[in-house]
């Protein structure tokens, strides 16, 4: 079997390169991962598909119940940290840029607390307005720096994930123009 990788190319100016590791399977968890390849961030190199617009990697001994993770590396040979590990079984598309995670409705954090956009009653919110911040930009009114935007379902589940980086804390921000909102939740992605 072959597994192929594929990601979103880094938009740092000085990114040089993508390091890969594997790990095995150890009773849905990952086992000890170790190096599997270095891909050059090269958009004119043979690992990169202009027509997707992203880097790819054919893992010709990869099986779905492998654990895969990636991180960044600089032109100073600094290195950003390993992404959420992830296993094709589960995810053919992994986060996009290393040190990132998909934030939706069933994003738990705090524990037990999803993002389901529900009014006082608890009553699902269907066709509201989901965008999110950084704090510091909404604190700051920075309103066009919206990381992405969705709209919720009849069940207030979010139509779509947005992918934010790990290490910081975001806003929220709900809204049904004339209907109800705005409302915000602040949440901090570890």
């Amino acid at each position: 079997m072959s597994i192929r990788l594929t990601w979103l190319p880094n938009t740092e100016p000085d990114i040089a390169a993508y390091d890969w590791q594997r790990a095995p399977d150890a009773g849905d968890t990952p086992g000890t991962f170790v190096d599997l390849v270095t891909i050059a961030h090269d958009l004119l190199g043979p690992n990169y598909d202009p027509i997707s617009q992203r880097f790819f990697y054919e893992d010709a001994t990869g099986t779905l119940t492998d654990w895969y993770r990636i991180r960044a590396k600089d032109s100073e040979d600094n290195s950003s940290g390993w992404s959420n590990y992830f296993r094709p079984s589960e995810s053919t598309t992994p986060p996009p840029f290393p040190n990132t995670v998909y934030l939706n409705e069933a994003y738990e954090y705090p524990p037990g607390i999803d993002q389901r956009y529900i009014d006082t009653h608890s009553v699902p919110v269907a066709s509201a307005q989901v965008r999110v911040y950084k704090k510091v930009d909404y604190d700051l009114q920075n309103f066009a720096a919206a990381i992405g935007t969705t709209t919720t379902d009849v069940d207030g589940n979010w139509q779509n994930p947005i992918v934010v980086e790990a290490g910081f804390t975001y806003v929220i921000h709900y809204f049904k123009p004339g209907v109800i909102g705005p409302d915000t939740k602040e949440i901090v992605v570890p």
